[in-house]
């Protein structure tokens, strides 16, 4: 009996690492992808990590339909924008700039700008 327990426990440890992020935000796992480009949805930004050149502008342009999001910076806000609306931002500085919508969370991202 222990012996099934124990085949259990290691089925559910692996199932639960497979799963591991869906890079919905920084550190999820996969490289960032290079666009200036993100899409808002219902709970999710897509892609979550970019990557673009320093002095490039970023659009996070809202899926039609979506609910009200925002997206967030320490210094800086879209503001709350729902379905069909854009938000652009400069990027002059390399670094890793996160971002988040205030009004959901685990709604995250981040730009690293090279």
């Amino acid at each position: 009996m222990r012996k099934v327990w124990l085949l259990i426990a290691a089925a559910a440890t692996v199932a639960a690492s497979a799963c591991g992020s869906d890079s919905t935000g920084p550190g999820g796992g996969a490289p960032p992808v290079a666009t200036n480009q993100v899409s808002v949805g219902n709970d999710f930004f897509n892609a979550a990590s970019i990557v673009v050149s320093a002095g490039s502008t970023v659009t996070w342009t809202w899926n039609p339909g979506a609910t009200e999001h925002n997206v967030t910076f320490t210094d800086a806000s879209s503001g709350d924008k729902s379905g069909g609306a854009t938000y652009s931002r400069q990027f002059n500085t390399p670094g890793t700039f996160t971002y988040h919508c205030t009004l959901h969370a685990g709604m995250t991202g981040s730009v690293l700008v090279q």
